[in-house]
C-alpha cells in the first residue's frame, strides 16, 4: 500500500494570498468572461490550492479564481492539499481528471428536458414532431444519437431549419441508419438554409448510398465540423442536379 504523503483540508482563503503556477494552462479571457457573466455562486465548488513554502498556488480552478477577482471577491472555499513538492503539483494537475467520468451530451441533454431548459425542450418537440427520439443506436434510424449536431443546426440556421432538415430524412431516407448521422443532418441542414426543400425527397431519394460513399472517399482526412456539412451539401448538390440540362432552371448552383 502506497504511503500517504498528501494532507487534505477545506478553508476559505484569501485571494490575495493565491499565487499562480508554471505548469498551468493559458488562462482564456473568454472562458474567464463567460464564468462572470453566467456567474452562480452555488456552482462555484471549491477551489484546489497547494500549500507550499508558506504560500498557496492554484492547482485546479485557475479561471474560477480570475473571474472571482474579477467579481470583487477576497476569499473563495479551497480544498487545500499540503505535503506535495512542486513536482508533484504538476503531477497532480496532469492526473486530476483520471478518476473522473465526464458528462456525456445525451446526460446532458436530459438534464436539460428536467431543467426546463427552452433550447433542449423546443429541439426534443422538434425531433418528437419528426417521428424520432434522442438516442444512442446506430443501427435504429428513429435514434439520433448525434445530439451536437442537433444543437449546431438550431443555433447556426435556427429550428424551422431543423424541423425541415428531420422531416426530409424521414420522407427521403426512411430506415437508413447512416442518414441520421451528424455528417449527414449537418449536411442537409446546409441544404436546406441554401435551398430550401424544393423536389429534394423526388432527386435524391434513391440515392443515399452513392452519396454516402462519394461523402466518405472525399474525407479521408479529418474535416471541421463547417467544412464536413459543406461538403456533404456539396455532394448533394451534384446528385440533385443529375438528369438535368444545363439549361435547367431547377439545377443548383454550388459556391463554396
Amino acid at each position: 500500500m502506497n504511503k500517504k504523503i498528501t494532507n487534505q483540508r477545506f478553508a476559505f482563503i484569501s485571494l490575495a494570498k493565491i499565487e499562480p503556477s508554471e505548469y498551468q494552462r493559458k488562462t482564456k479571457s473568454s472562458q474567464v468572461n463567460s464564468i462572470v457573466k453566467n456567474f452562480d455562486e452555488a456552482k462555484l465548488g471549491t477551489l484546489t490550492v497547494s500549500q507550499r513554502d508558506g504560500k498557496y498556488f492554484i492547482i485546479d480552478g485557475a479561471h474560477r479564481l480570475s473571474a472571482l477577482r474579477t467579481l470583487k471577491y477576497t476569499h473563495a472555499p479551497c480544498e487545500v492539499l499540503t505535503g506535495l513538492t512542486y513536482e508533484q503539483e504538476a503531477e497532480y494537475f496532469r492526473t486530476q481528471g483520471n478518476d473522473k467520468r465526464a458528462l456525456k451530451p445525451l446526460d446532458l441533454f436530459n438534464a436539460g428536458l428536467i431543467a426546463e431548459d427552452e433550447k433542449c425542450l423546443r429541439i426534443n418537440e422538434i425531433v418528437k414532431a419528426n417521428s424520432f427520439t434522442i438516442g444512442f443506436d446506430y443501427k435504429n434510424f428513429f435514434h439520433i444519437g448525434a445530439i451536437h449536431a442537433l444543437f449546431l443546426i438550431a443555433d447556426d440556421y435556427g429550428f424551422e431549419t431543423l424541423d425541415h432538415t428531420l422531416c426530409l430524412i424521414a420522407n427521403t431516407w426512411t430506415g437508413i441508419s447512416k442518414a441520421t448521422s451528424g455528417a449527414c443532418l449537418l449536411g442537409v441542414a446546409e441544404f436546406v438554409h441554401r435551398y430550401g426543400i424544393a423536389e429534394f425527397d423526388k432527386r435524391l431519394g434513391y440515392s443515399f448510398s452513392e452519396i454516402w460513399f462519394e461523402y466518405k472517399e472525399s474525407t479521408r482526412k479529418s474535416q471541421t465540423s463547417d467544412k464536413a456539412r459543406k461538403n456533404f451539401c456539396r455532394i448533394l448538390v451534384e446528385f440533385y442536379n443529375k438528369g438535368l440540362g444545363g439549361k435547367s432552371k431547377k439545377r443548383l448552383v454550388w459556391e463554396n
